[in-house]
């Protein structure tokens, strides 16, 4: 059975490593299909520790775990390959492809999946690639994963967040057959940061090879992988910036060779700086170098650069620096790193400072996963979550609590998102000293491998809400600073709490914390507020956390605990270099059954009226490098039916007036809310619930208008600057439901072929297109096509949105979609596969 599986895509691999071969610049593929699967779920009868049961008390909320216990597994000796097939007869292998999810979950999680997931795969390698250096790299997996190749046992991986990397050079079989074999168990290892049982975990592990794996085909003398070549401060190519300048700029770029051959080699590195158009700005060369035979070393080259293109979160312009390694003319090996040249400065009198001009932060958190699909999100998915962030306005993300997708970083580098980079961990410490080990691993190795992004603002090395003793803190920034190059555009960033530490920017070190975190151990520093408008109004029954079912009160209590938290913080600037919202999209937490409501957006990426506020807070100005995130905002915060309150309804704007009518009749005209900064609020407290204040600090505060009474019809609110409009908007009171509509979620980048996710939302309106906010009907989706559904294909409506997961084949062409309620149709609706 097996051996028909292994020979029907045998050919397929054969004609791609043929491809490979007759691009000489190639240098790596994407691995992701042909793959096979197998799982074996633990079975469990826990009960969850939900949150729901914990009380207000701030410090209720912190869980931390400290232990001092070893990994059972390790020193078991090597685990035998055959042992493990026999222990899978008669489960029968299906075929995928990357990235994966091993155990596919359901929208309200009771209890996280866990279990042992098998992959393999096989394939011919070409006999035209002898000589050459194979290995295969994978960007993650969860959590612990054993391989093997060739029936050999290559390693055992620890850490669900980070690649890790096998040399399959000396095992590999030419023009035979070859396979590789991964056991991958995604139980929590107390060991292996974060460490913590996913039952006590405020997100989730998930499972599988959930990110992309390449196979990568490299000369003897070629530059190494920045996290296998395990050199501090090295491997790979290190981009930094001596000087950065408005009217010129140094680029050092540091280039780590390895001959892996008997016979020493000549050779040349060049650097060729290109444009965003292609157009060549600078070039060097390196004299011959000589390398002796299996030896290595570091080559630093400087390019200077006249009036560069800076990148700034506003003009996120970014240069290709392609990087040859030349023998008597023959490119041995090429890279292309996609550099900004910017510079950071941090102090607590100026703030931030991104090149030399005044910078404030407004930013947010982000998990990573997908409903159903958990972490196991394509490429362009990762893109148009970082491209829905930057649309609301905000220009930072903490990435939350462990290392992203690299094409989230590369999705920040376009965009202009700067990046707080954070280790795995939450509230959990083992003083073991394997586990002590694993952290600094992991400082290492996230800094490696994104160390050339622009977007890395801070490193986050701190373990998320622990507080191990001041020379463990100490550590983890001593490593960090260990592996940079210089002293400039570097911070390190992590949770300080009643302990004086050594990071640069320390979390939420203010007087005045609503937590009772307070501490003044950093007062020449300047700080980061982290995290904020959730916890501080309820922790775990947190006021913010709103479901988009729970209609207009529950999005504007949201929004209000937003807008109080946002405001009070702007006090402490520059200081505070900014604050983060907890957090951008709804998620999934171990330790709670259903959805964690704390999003602006839902889970399904659909935004919630918080979204609009802090998109109101962007500049009017139209920016050219960011038309998708700027101009003119006009929102209306209502569904305008009987249960809104007339007399309080706002709007979020950055006009200078906002004029309101009601069936055509102007109401008021009026400027931003101006009344005073009130106490701490909360959903019980209706005297502080919208009472047009709390905006003292903002930079475009609400409108906060009064109808006296309601009356059905239509709401349109003008934005007017100048006293002209530049900016509509309408709702309307629903009516009876009369049409489903189909929409997809394309957010800056089109579907394309090759595996890409994306959600698709079927619309249930009224005749004239509203939205029908109460409506929870089931509706059933058909496609048709080279894309078939990650979601069921039937789910209920959400306030009248029923949301799917769509991902594509390997074929460009057409999906068409259809959808079905009780009694109505939609119209096929056309998607592209680009």
């Amino acid at each position: 059975m097996l051996s028909n599986i292994y020979s029907r895509g045998m050919q397929l691999v054969i004609v791609f490593l043929l491809l490979f071969m007759s691009n000489a610049n190639a240098q790596s593929k994407k691995f992701n299909y042909d793959w096979e699967f197998v799982g074996r779920e633990f079975a469990s009868e826990a009960k969850i520790d939900s949150f729901r049961r914990l009380g207000a008390n701030w410090n209720d909320q912190f869980m931390t775990e400290k232990t001092n216990v070893g990994d059972a597994a390790q020193g078991l000796g090597i685990p035998s390959l055959k042992d493990e097939m026999a222990s899978l007869k008669g489960m029968k292998w299906q075929s995928v492809s990357l990235p994966h999810i091993a155990f596919p979950e359901p929208l309200v999680i009771i209890k996280p999946k866990e279990g042992i997931a098998y992959y393999q795969k096989q394939f011919t390698i070409s006999p035209q690639l002898r000589g050459k250096r194979l290995s295969i790299e994978f960007e993650a997996a969860m959590q612990v994963s054993e391989v093997w190749f060739n029936n050999k046992y290559v390693g055992r991986f620890t850490g669900g967040y980070l690649p890790f990397e096998i040399d399959i050079t000396d095992l590999a079989h030419y023009g035979a057959n070859n396979k590789i074999v991964l056991k991958i168990n995604n139980k929590a290892n107390p060991v292996v940061p974060p460490g913590k049982p996913v039952e006590k975990l405020d997100f989730t592990y998930y499972s599988g090879i959930y990110r992309d794996v390449w196979l990568h085909v490299r000369s003897p003398l070629h530059i190494t992988n920045a996290i296998s070549a395990n050199k501090v401060a090295g491997g790979g190519i290190f981009v930094t910036y001596p000087v950065v300048e408005k009217a010129k700029a140094v680029i050092e770029v540091q280039t780590h060779i390895q001959n892996q051959q008997q016979n020493q080699s000549s050779f040349t590195i060049e650097h060729e700086l290109m444009d965003k158009n292609g157009k060549r700005v600078a070039f060097v060369s390196t004299p011959v170098n000589k390398l002796a035979g299996n030896t290595d070393h570091h080559y630093v080259q400087r390019i200077n650069v006249a009036n560069p293109s800076l990148w700034h979160p506003n003009h996120p312009n970014l240069y290709r620096l392609r990087t040859r390694v030349r023998s008597q003319q023959k490119v041995l090996d090429e890279q292309i790193t996609r550099i900004g040249i910017r510079s950071f400065t941090i102090t607590k009198d100026e703030g931030l400072m991104i090149n030399g001009e005044p910078f404030h932060i407004a930013g947010t958190n982000r998990h990573q996963n997908y409903p159903y699909i958990g972490n196991a999100l394509s490429d362009g998915a990762n893109y148009r979550d970082a491209w829905l962030i930057k649309a609301a306005g905000m220009d930072a993300v903490r990435t939350g609590h462990y290392p992203p997708d690299p094409a989230f970083m590369d999705a920040a580098d376009e965009l202009g998102i700067l990046i707080v980079n954070c280790i795995p961990g939450w509230q959990f410490l083992n003083q073991h000293p394997a586990f002590t080990e694993h952290v600094m691993q992991d400082i290492r190795h996230t800094i490696r491998r994104d160390r050339n992004h622009a977007s890395v603002l801070l490193w986050e090395v701190s373990i998320n809400e622990v507080y191990p003793p001041a020379e463990f803190r100490c550590r983890q920034a001593e490593v960090a600073r260990s592996e940079w190059r210089g002293t400039k555009n570097f911070f390190t960033s992590g949770d300080s709490y009643f302990t004086k530490a050594c990071y640069d920017v320390p979390h939420d070190d203010w007087n005045g914390d609503s937590g009772n975190r307070n501490n003044t151990t950093y007062p020449d520093n300047a700080f980061l507020i982290r995290e904020y408008g959730d916890y501080e109004f309820g922790g775990g029954n947190s006021s913010t956390r709103q479901l988009r079912a729970a209609g207009e009160k529950g999005m504007l209590q949201q929004a209000w605990n937003f807008q109080w938290a946002h405001n009070k913080n702007q006090k402490y600037a520059p200081r505070a270099i900014g604050d983060l919202t907890w957090a951008f999209y709804d998620g999934i937490a171990g330790c709670m059954v259903g959805i964690e409501a704390w999003g602006v957006g839902d889970i399904f990426r659909i935004p919630k009226y918080g979204y609009y506020f802090f998109k109101s807070q962007q500049p009017v100005s139209v920016n050219p490098h960011l038309p998708f995130a700027s101009g003119p905002v006009v929102f209306l915060a209502t569904n305008w039916t009987e249960q809104s309150d007339p007399s309080k309804l706002v709007v979020y704007s950055n006009c200078e007036e906002v004029a309101l009518y009601l069936n055509g009749k102007q109401v008021a005209t009026q400027k931003p809310d101006s009344g005073p900064e009130t106490g701490h609020g909360s959903a019980s407290n209706k005297k502080l619930y919208f009472n047009g204040g709390n905006a003292n600090r903002l930079l475009h505060p609400p409108f906060t208008f009064n109808l006296g009474q309601f009356k059905a019809g239509t709401l349109k609110a003008v934005g007017l600057i100048g006293g002209k409009v530049v900016k509509e908007h309408t709702v309307s009171t629903p009516g009876k439901l009369a049409n489903l509509t189909l929409e997809a979620g394309i957010n800056g980048m089109a579907f394309k072929a090759d595996g890409d996710m994306i959600f698709v939302y079927a619309r249930l309106s009224d005749a004239q297109q509203q939205l029908l906010w109460d409506c929870k009907l089931p509706v059933t989706l058909t496609v048709n096509g080279d894309a078939k559904l990650l979601s069921p294909a039937k789910v209920n409506a959400e306030a009248g949105i029923a949301s799917f997961i769509l991902k594509s084949g390997k074929t460009k062409g057409q999906v068409v979609i259809n959808a079905t309620t009780e009694g109505l149709k939609s119209k096929p609706f056309v998607l592209k596969i680009n």
